[in-house]
């Protein structure tokens, strides 16, 4: 024992030790092989000697002597054989512990072959309890039944040298625990089946010790032991031994007789090892709750173990069924092992899937945490495989989002690596849940912020997660996308697509750079950081891709002209516009162009991320920038359109404002045909006061684009032609408002319609007012030529200065209150609106 726990000197210090200890398990696993084989080798002759007897005494019976002879009756006066199809027995002259005398040492087959243990006589039935006959079947059944069951004394012994190797001191460490499980093991694979009982019922209780090494060394045995083969194999082999002849015959007697329960044990519904695994798993699941933050962790990590080796037998099992069949008998140990392992955790599921949600979100200790959002993980992945009533729900969904924001990195981690394998998982689903749908939405809003994070490892695995979910299923679609699409095993296309559309309904008070769009556009910057010198194929292959998934999903052909494009009934549309799939590729297409076109802009300028300009991609990737145009003239018509419900025309808005996005980064690179048009039917927009108020500020600087775009034909300057036409717009937005107030004087009243116009009229004057502002300005100047010098590609207009007229000025003070609006009632609090 010394020997076993490292604590005896030895030569060679630690090496001494460590080659001892080896010595020593590999010396208590030979002796366990030697016993064993000893009593097959002393089971084997029984069994001849009991055969032999048997015949010997079907002879007699079988006799024409009417008596039988003294001598046949001194031979067979202690064996009898059943007349039931000659049936083995045992006589009671065999069984250790009995008093030996001369006549029956003259006669026994075995005189002192087997001699009986001294530390076992306790199992041993006296002979009195049986009846003077031995010729009775039951009573052979049971003898032989008896010697079956009798435990080795070496066996018994080294099970006492384990119970004490267990409970030593020193096990608080990782070492010494690892070292001792791993003995445990190896002694357990080569017990027979009774001593491996026993000493998994002391393991159990080892779980409920008032010693937290105890409980150390339980939680981490029970967690090997379940992943162990033999486990489950010893499950296989009890079950089919309830449907042999043998187990038939034992279950046919009486077992409430005091010697069959002293036979089996005493306890015979927990030899059923699928007891013993629910017991195992009730011990390992109260550990969950340990006041002892090292239990819970080692608790946790026992779990992961046990859930990974069943995800993986399940699999390899499902594997096995399509597979050839070679090393059959093999292959269907492990699926076996799979699918039992698999039954017994459902069983316990939902209880242990609230039990990992609730430590999880509650354990003060992050290791803990972490562990049991791995350990959680893996539960409701089997749950999903197995189509189990416990699988992912929004209390789960929840919880995970809640732990992307954890204090702990690693904490944050796990959980953002649980819901991108959740989602992972989701690929094989012909259905689409509303649990996927939640999925989804909360790792676009949950996990993506993560490339932000404050730690780099943190950041590291976001974009990991990024680039696994949503850029290699697109650069996918570079080439061939149409057949991809129209194939089976299309399901990661599609979810990259519908994640990249919820980027757009998450929550705008976030700031810009933890929003949807600015994680994205962070996201995209630090993948061409990573690529490095393939910076330049990753982005012609995305803008190839997007280019035809917006063609695609808006049926546009790229060579048809503005003219060609409508339909002659712009009052109806085909329905597989808006479904699921189509929208969500529609609107993740323009996503994330918008996205890679600002971070392709900003690159440039600041010589930082993608070593190529938006100019150079575009052409590299050997796009038409004519489809913006006429996507954004499919979007008005589809948007229009009386059929439309709200939902889908809310969709379209925001695609719409992520198209007229990307038109003012790359809207001088349209055709100059296409830009004029396009630019005539925006100005009319705005003139007309009909465009929503989340799509004028995009729509103005699309106007600018094309403004850029014109003059750098025709040689005007662009400042002057953008102050042009905002003048204009404004006289426009003041002749609006007078006819407002002549219309409020004459009715008194103000209709629904002309509060929408009016805010709309609004917020075009604050948009107009703010082209050329630069948050770099440090005062407002009026144009000069020093103005003129901080324009720049990216704002053309930079420096331009609009001043409304005073007439325009008076009539918007007029509709605004005298005060702030502010919530305190004290006049005294209340502030005058500025002029």
């Amino acid at each position: 024992l010394p020997m076993l726990i490292m604590k005896m000197e030895l030569p060679n210090g630690q090496v001494g030790k460590q080659a001892a200890y080896l010595t020593v398990s590999n010396l208590v696993v030979k002796i366990i092989q030697t016993v064993l084989a000893e009593k097959e080798k002393t089971a084997a002759l029984r069994s001849n000697l009991v055969r032999i007897s048997s015949r010997s005494v079907v002879k007699a019976e079988n006799g024409n002597n009417a008596s039988m002879t003294p001598t046949a009756d001194h031979n067979d006066h202690h064996s009898q054989t059943p007349k039931r199809g000659g049936r083995k027995s045992i006589s009671f002259s065999f069984t250790p512990g009995k008093a030996t005398t001369k006549q029956n040492q003259a006669h026994s087959p075995l005189p002192t072959l087997l001699q009986p243990p001294s530390l076992k006589k306790s199992i041993t039935p006296k002979r009195t309890r049986f009846s003077p006959s031995t010729r009775s079947p039951a009573n052979q059944q049971l003898k032989y039944h008896l010697l079956q069951q009798q435990q080795h004394p070496i066996l018994t012994l080294l099970i006492g040298m384990l119970h004490k190797l267990f409970t030593s001191k020193g096990l608080e460490r990782a070492e010494s625990r690892s070292r001792v499980c791993s003995l445990g093991i190896l002694c357990l694979e080569h017990f027979p089946s009774r001593e491996r009982g026993q000493l998994l019922r002391f393991v159990s209780n080892m779980c409920q010790s008032k010693v937290s090494s105890h409980r150390l060394l339980g939680v981490e045995l029970i967690g090997e032991v379940l992943c162990q083969a033999w486990f489950w194999k010893d499950e296989r082999n009890c079950q089919l031994k309830k449907t042999s002849d043998d187990a038939a015959e034992v279950s046919s007697l009486d077992l409430n007789s005091s010697f069959v329960q002293l036979a089996l044990g005493n306890d015979v519904e927990n030899d059923n090892i699928a007891t013993t695994s629910l017991l195992l798993f009730s011990s390992l699941h109260s550990r969950l709750t340990d006041k002892l933050p090292a239990v819970r962790t080692r608790t946790a990590m026992s779990f992961v173990g046990v859930l990974q080796k069943s995800n993986v037998n399940s699999v390899m099992g499902l594997e096995i069924q399509t597979s050839s069949e070679l090393n059959q008998e093999k292959e269907s140990d492990d699926a076996f092992i799979g699918k039992s392992l698999t039954t017994t955790l459902c069983k316990i599921g939902p209880s242990l899937v609230h039990s990992l949600r609730n430590r999880a979100r509650n354990d003060d200790k992050a290791t803990v945490r972490r562990a049991c959002i791995v350990a959680w993980l893996e539960m409701l992945s089997l749950a999903y495989r197995e189509d189990q009533g416990f699988g992912i729900s929004g209390l789960d969904i929840s919880a995970l989002c809640t732990l992307c924001n954890d204090p702990s990195v690693a904490t944050r981690k796990a959980a953002a690596e649980a819901l991108t394998k959740l989602i992972i998982d989701t690929y094989d689903s012909d259905e689409y849940s509303s649990q996927a749908s939640a999925l989804e939405f909360a790792w676009a809003h949950t996990v993506l912020p993560l490339v932000s994070d404050a730690e780099v490892s943190c950041v590291t695995r976001a974009i990991e997660f990024f680039s696994k979910l949503i850029i290699d299923p697109i650069v996918d679609l570079a080439q061939d996308a149409t057949r991809k699409l129209s194939t089976g095993g299309n399901s990661r296309y599609y979810v990259a697509w519908r994640i990249l559309s919820k980027l757009s309904d998450g929550d705008k008070e976030a700031g810009a750079s933890r929003s949807g769009i600015g994680s994205l556009q962070t996201a995209i910057q630090k993948l061409f950081i990573n690529a490095g010198n393939d910076c330049k194929t990753l982005t012609k292959n995305l803008l190839q891709a997007v280019y035809k998934i917006g063609i695609l999903s808006l049926g546009i052909d790229n060579h048809a002209s503005q003219h060609d494009l409508s339909s002659p009934n712009t009052g109806e549309f085909d329905e597989d516009f808006f479904e699921r799939n189509t929208a969500a590729m529609r609107t993740g297409a323009w996503c994330i162009l918008e996205a890679l076109t600002n971070c392709l802009v900003n690159s440039s300028e600041a010589r930082t991320g993608a070593n190529i300009s938006l100019k150079q991609a575009v052409r590299s990737s050997a796009i038409d920038c004519s489809f913006v145009v006429l996507s954004l003239k499919k979007l008005k018509e589809l948007g229009n359109s009386v059929d439309i419900s709200p939902a889908n025309k809310a969709t379209l808005a925001a695609t719409s404002r992520n198209c007229l996005k990307v038109i003012s980064k790359i809207g001088g690179l349209v055709p100059l045909k296409d830009a004029k048009k396009c630019s005539s039917d925006l100005m009319q927009d705005l003139k007309s006061f009909s465009l929503p108020n989340d799509l004028i500020p995009s729509t103005i600087s699309a106007l600018v684009a094309f403004t850029k775009r014109i003059c750098n034909d025709s040689g005007k300057d662009v400042i002057d032609e953008c102050d042009e036409w905002i003048n204009a717009l404004l006289d426009r937005c003041e002749c609006a408002i007078e006819s407002w107030l002549s219309s409020l004087s004459r009715h008194g009243r103000i209709e629904t319609d002309d509060e929408r116009l009016l805010t709309r009229i609004l917020f075009c004057i604050g948009e107009l007012t703010m082209v050329g502002f630069s948050s770099q300005q440090d005062t407002l100047q009026p144009r000069t030529k020093s103005a003129r010098d901080m324009v720049t590609d990216k704002e053309p207009v930079r420096g331009l200065i609009v001043r409304p007229s005073n007439r325009l000025i008076h009539l918007v003070k007029l509709m605004l209150p005298t005060t702030m609006p502010i919530t305190s009632v004290n006049e005294e609090d209340l502030t005058p609106t500025p002029s």
